[in-house]
């Protein structure tokens, strides 16, 4: 699938005019905000993380994907963004956006999809919205949490460790293999609790999930640092069986929705890292360091183009 070239920072052209655009001016701090925009979630002054994320029939998802899965997904991305920043998951507001010829086993199914999320990851549906739509489903899940220590994609220093969470290209393999692989791209499983603990723990100085793609987000984090990146493409742990495939590195990097973390740290803290993923059952794994050049860099060869963007073809 193709897609425009992206900026430096990971987002494609489209992308950036339009978020620079809708943020306009800021108005003068009245101290109602920790965090604002450019990061995970807004972070409140009584440390309230609140953070929403939409999905539309035909970009996010197609006839492939159960309404029950499509409902877990909207948990799972949401609650994603709460633990990349390090908050602990509370409550939801969900907003449907339904054609009027719609399936009567489609509600049903979506329901007990996002009740099993919400439950998976302590969340509380709490109210929300229902509209009639003229053209595909809309889903919004708006989502909040409480955080003791925001982690901000910004806090990383030259130096610094990169790491991440799980196995890259998990999505991918299971969106274009399917089998018993598609679980893998039909019901993430974020790391909710090891961001969390990251952070109660003063491990991760700069945090963000995996949604675009290992390339486009460590842009991303390297921009809001000021710094650059240099990444081990050895050192990069693949989804079980991508390697056999021949265009294993893009899929790792370069299509997104693994929803995994990546995080900088002191070099020292290494090993804290390594036994505080160990007692969660997540797996981690350093892939390179944050360096004083802009701009991320992998060793010995190119960054993959882009598979997917939002106003690309639909993935």
């Amino acid at each position: 699938m193709g897609s425009p070239e992206p900026d430096p920072d990971g987002q494609t052209g489209e992308h950036r005019r339009l978020a620079q655009l809708l943020a306009g001016r800021r108005p003068p701090s009245t101290g109602l905000l920790q965090v604002d925009l450019g990061d995970d979630c807004a972070v409140l002054a009584d440390g309230t993380a609140i953070t929403v994320d939409t999905m539309v029939q035909g970009v996010h998802w197609d006839h492939r994907l159960d309404p029950a899965d499509l409902g877990w997904k909207l948990v799972a991305v949401n609650a994603s963004d709460l633990g990349a920043m390090g908050a602990r998951p509370a409550w939801a507001l969900l907003s449907l956006s339904l054609p009027r010829e719609l399936d009567p086993a489609w509600l049903p199914a979506f329901s007990r999809g996002l009740h099993e999320g919400l439950g998976a990851f302590g969340l509380s549906l709490i109210g929300g919205d229902t509209t009639t739509s003229p053209g595909p489903i809309a889903l919004s899940l708006t989502v909040g949490g409480r955080v003791l220590r925001p982690v901000r994609r910004g806090g990383g220093r030259a130096g610094d460790v990169l790491w991440v969470s799980g196995r890259l290209g998990a999505s991918a393999r299971g969106f274009f293999q399917g089998g018993a692989a598609w679980a893998d791209h039909a019901r993430p499983r974020p790391p909710v609790a090891l961001g969390v603990a990251l952070a109660e723990a003063g491990l991760a100085r700069a945090m963000m999930d995996l949604s675009d793609g290992l390339h486009a987000d460590l842009n991303r984090l390297c921009a809001a640092c000021g710094l650059g990146a240099e990444i081990d493409p050895a050192a990069l742990p693949l989804a079980p069986g991508l390697a056999d495939e021949a265009d294993a590195m893009a899929l790792a990097v370069a299509w997104g929705e693994d929803y995994e973390l990546l995080f900088a740290a002191a070099p020292e803290d290494g090993p804290a890292i390594e036994a505080l993923s160990r007692s969660l059952g997540v797996a981690v794994q350093p892939i390179g360091a944050l360096c004083p050049a802009l701009g991320a860099r992998l060793r010995g060869s190119a960054w993959p183009a882009p598979l997917f963007s939002h106003f690309g073809a639909p993935r």
